[in-house]
């Protein structure tokens, strides 16, 4: 069994990336958040590894909480007009809110998180189609229940 990010740290994975496992990380960043979340692991310097580093650093936690943030702030006030975003589904946000307080606080402490729950939480944001988002189906709550239970 090869070693994940987590029993290496994330800061030494990316170290041993190569800069292909950079650009693969980036590029295919969709379809590794995919693996991700269900629980692949790669060895050190893979790319794989590479995302999962990037997904459980300060950065990109602090930005899937601001974007949680202002999913709830829409919900609340109404989309801004003119905004180059797609409108949030007001009722399942609101239905979410404890849930993403729940998240957002985890987030922003000091405890270091698990790439495959940031991996859902990135899926849940990223997919236009999803619960998140206006005219979509599915269940926001228990999609974020689970990534939070991943973390």
């Amino acid at each position: 069994m090869t070693p994940n990010t987590g029993v290496d740290g994330p800061a030494n994975a990316v170290q041993r990336g190569s800069w292909r496992a950079h650009l693969a990380a980036r590029l295919f960043a969709g379809h590794l958040d995919r693996q991700l979340a269900v629980g692949f692991v790669g060895p050190i310097g893979s790319a794989l590894a590479v995302r999962a580093a990037r997904l459980e650093s300060d950065a990109e936690r602090h930005s899937v909480a601001r974007a949680l943030r202002r999913a709830v702030v829409e919900s609340r006030r109404g989309r801004p007009l003119g905004a180059p975003t797609v409108p949030v589904n007001t009722d399942n946000v609101t239905a979410a809110e404890d849930v993403i307080d729940r998240i957002t606080l985890r987030l922003h402490s000091p405890r270091r998180v698990n790439a495959r729950g940031m991996a859902r939480l990135q899926r849940v944001l990223s997919d236009g189609c999803g619960p998140l988002y206006a005219r979509a189906g599915g269940n926001l709550d228990d999609r974020l229940r689970a990534a939070f239970a991943a973390l």
